[in-house]
């Protein structure tokens, strides 16, 4: 195998376009089918294309294969935040979530940021296996849970599209 290199997304085609929605969508239905009503989609093109024009969507890639992708926006000049972390199922496994939330930190310096923020998504009624992973991972790699909100603080309405009463976890990071 190659050595994966991290890319910040600037053009790609109608295929890997394509490849990032059906891989998006299929890791958050395998992760977190149970949480969200069967209609909701973690992404879609038009919001896809979007985060590509503001050069938000980070890559990881073989090759010509993506490995996986991570979305990293600005909150503010000194923080960032990064959401949609998400490995291909073929990379799984290689350390590719770590390549690329160690690339977004990286590139959220560069842009002169002091802190990173991340929000996970948590049931209320019931204890997430995946949910339970990602908190000690977030946490072996420095991020401190800062806060817990309802979840519409993360985007209003966001109620109506769960199955499950869920609450936002914030995670911080001093880069």
């Amino acid at each position: 195998m190659k050595r994966i290199k991290t890319i910040v997304a600037s053009q790609l085609d109608e295929n890997q376009v394509g490849f990032l929605i059906s891989m998006i969508n299929q890791a958050y239905v395998q992760s977190e089918g149970d949480i969200w009503k069967n209609e909701h989609q973690r992404i879609t093109k038009s919001a896809l294309l979007e985060i590509i024009a503001k050069r938000e969507l980070l890559l990881a890639v073989n090759g010509d294969s993506i490995c996986g992708c991570i979305h990293l926006e600005p909150m503010s000049d000194s923080m960032f935040k990064f959401k949609m972390l998400v490995a291909n199922p073929v990379f799984k496994g290689i350390g590719v979530g770590s390549i690329l939330v160690k690339f977004a930190e990286n590139e959220a310096i560069k842009k002169g940021a002091a802190k990173m923020q991340l929000e996970l998504l948590v049931p209320t009624d019931y204890k997430h296996p995946d949910k339970i992973f990602l908190n000690s991972w977030y946490t072996r790699i420095g991020y401190k849970k800062t806060a817990e909100h309802d979840v519409n603080y993360l985007d209003p309405g966001l109620t109506k599209l769960l199955k499950t009463d869920c609450v936002a976890e914030i995670y911080q990071k001093i880069l």
